[in-house]
């Protein structure tokens, strides 16, 4: 079973409101527009937090070292099975840059799910907003 990855990076923001970090999908067009944590698919022998690492420096153009996981579930989709595994991020760089999402913004876990979220997401939000 593949396994998928996504990054939670946190900040306060203001008025010490804690965010994470989302971005916009540019494709494919069936997930064109909708949010998601970011990150992607494990690959050979990486670790879920090699793999993050990885698609960050790649989508993102950040460097980031992954931490504890958040959530993870197995989900039965159209296109297979897998495991979606969030873990938290840290930032080793710059700001993260939308190399391949069409925007990335800054929410507060409260209102992520106000967002148009890719529906394997949705339950990392609910995770996030009960804190």
């Amino acid at each position: 079973m593949r396994t998928v990855v996504a990054g939670v990076l946190e900040r306060e923001g203001p008025g010490g409101v804690r965010q994470v970090l989302v971005g916009a999908r540019s494709s494919p067009a069936w997930a064109a527009g909708q949010w998601e944590f970011p990150g992607g698919k494990v690959e050979g022998r990486e670790t879920p937090g090699e793999a993050l690492a990885r698609e960050w420096r790649e989508e993102l153009g950040a460097e980031v070292e992954a931490g504890e996981e958040v959530y993870r579930s197995h989900l039965d989709t159209p296109v297979g099975p897998f495991t979606l595994v969030a873990l938290r991020v840290r930032l080793l760089s710059d700001e993260p840059r939308p190399l391949e999402h069409r925007a990335l913004a800054w929410v507060a876990p409260a209102d992520l799910t106000r967002l148009r979220l890719l529906a394997s997401n949705v339950p990392i939000a609910r995770a996030l907003a009960r804190g």
